[in-house]
């Protein structure tokens, strides 16, 4: 279950599904695919926090970086709801329902990296809680960030960002050269959608 061997669908450049490939294959020709990147909003009576992960230090991309919280492959057969459930289940240990997650748009993934190619559409989705629990006996570690303050991280507007810790310890200050910054997505759909969900918050 999502290892090299997944079967995945692959689409022609006018997005037509047109046969099936190992996820391994998929990214050593570089074949058209789609992913889920899921982000996870945290709620509190303090304001709006974005859940993050450290990439592992064996990943074929941004080894060791700070990420959103779960990028994930489709099986064929399956929603994007449906397969965003089952990995959050398998990596993190986050018991969430189909309902709980929010599409919020897609951008085009294009990374060439010696013999590893990653072609997809990646489809934007974002999962809003109240309380953060991972069942995570084989992951990395997971942080969290005031939305406000990632804002205005990624804008430029700060050189560093404070990390805390699931349980609201500050734990140290981060610098961009630590993070993959998917700018395009989070400018194009995370933002204006988690906006709106810190507005609500500030009236209530």
């Amino acid at each position: 279950m999502f290892r090299g061997n997944d079967i995945l669908k692959v689409y022609d450049e006018n997005f037509n599904y047109v046969a099936k490939a190992t996820r391994e294959e998929v990214h050593a020709k570089g074949l058209l695919h789609q992913v889920a990147h899921v982000w996870m909003l945290q709620e509190k009576t303090d304001g709006l926090y974005i859940l993050i992960q450290q990439r592992s230090p064996r990943r074929e991309l941004s080894p060791g970086k700070y990420d959103l919280l779960q990028s994930t492959h489709f099986d064929p057969d399956e929603s994007y709801e449906e397969g965003i459930v089952r990995s959050l289940d398998y990596y993190l240990g986050v018991k969430a329902s189909t309902d709980d997650i929010v599409h919020l748009g897609s951008v085009r993934q294009r990374i060439d990296l010696d013999d590893y190619h990653d072609n997809a559409l990646a489809q934007i989705f974002a999962i809003t809680v109240k309380k953060a629990i991972f069942l995570m006996p084989e992951t990395e570690e997971i942080f969290k960030v005031r939305y406000s303050d990632f804002s205005r991280f990624m804008h430029g507007k700060l050189d560093k960002i404070d990390m805390y810790s699931l349980d609201d310890i500050l734990l140290r200050q981060s610098t961009p050269d630590e993070w993959w910054l998917r700018k395009e997505e989070f400018f194009d759909a995370v933002e204006p959608y988690a906006d709106a969900r810190a507005k609500k918050l500030a009236r209530t």
